[in-house]
């Protein structure tokens, strides 16, 4: 039973030195999705394990006893010190790497969408343009029509003639070619 305690007592003795390199540099554990995922309940924290560390899982009741027996906060000293005081300003350390990480990405993904848009809204400014130039001469080659005395197969050719215009300047307007 001896051994065991002592055991306990010494993975809680290495959690805290954790907590407390995890506060000092965020940066390093940022990375480590299980101990990210540890840090958010007392529970996950009681079963994080690293041998490297030697920290072993226990229970939450064996990590508040032990913290209770180790340190003079305990585990929750109700004044804002502690060890489960240490886990959530461990956490939030590593919260705010994250965020200032995905900050600095959204930001980027931010420029380049902006470029992107803009990009996109020059050519349909461009297409737009182009495509009234084209209903402009549309309308102003109906009038001559109508207002254009001659046989029907002469209306026809100029139709004819007008039409080919009109799908080339289409076709270049949509698709960049004639």
């Amino acid at each position: 039973m001896k051994k065991n305690k002592e055991t306990n007592q010494k993975t809680i003795l290495a959690t805290e030195a954790l907590l407390q390199e995890i506060i000092k540099s965020p940066d390093e554990f940022k990375n480590n999705d299980g101990l990210v995922k540890a840090l958010k309940s007392q529970g996950g924290l009681a079963k994080y394990e690293d041998d490297e560390r030697h920290i072993g899982v226990v229970s939450i009741n064996t990590v508040k006893t032990h913290s209770d027996l180790l340190f003079d906060d305990g585990f929750d000293d109700g004044r804002g010190g502690g060890f489960d005081v240490l886990r959530i300003n461990a956490r939030d350390a590593i919260e705010k790497a994250l965020k200032g990480k995905i900050k600095k990405s959204n930001e980027e993904s931010a420029r380049q969408k902006l470029a992107s848009i803009e990009e996109t809204l020059a050519i349909t400014q461009q297409s737009n343009f182009l495509l009234n130039t084209v209903v402009k001469e549309m309308r102003a080659h109906l009038k001559a029509m109508a207002l254009k005395d001659g046989t029907d197969e002469d209306r026809l050719k100029r139709y004819k003639d007008i039409n080919k215009k009109v799908e080339a300047q289409l076709n270049y307007v949509n698709y960049g070619e004639v």
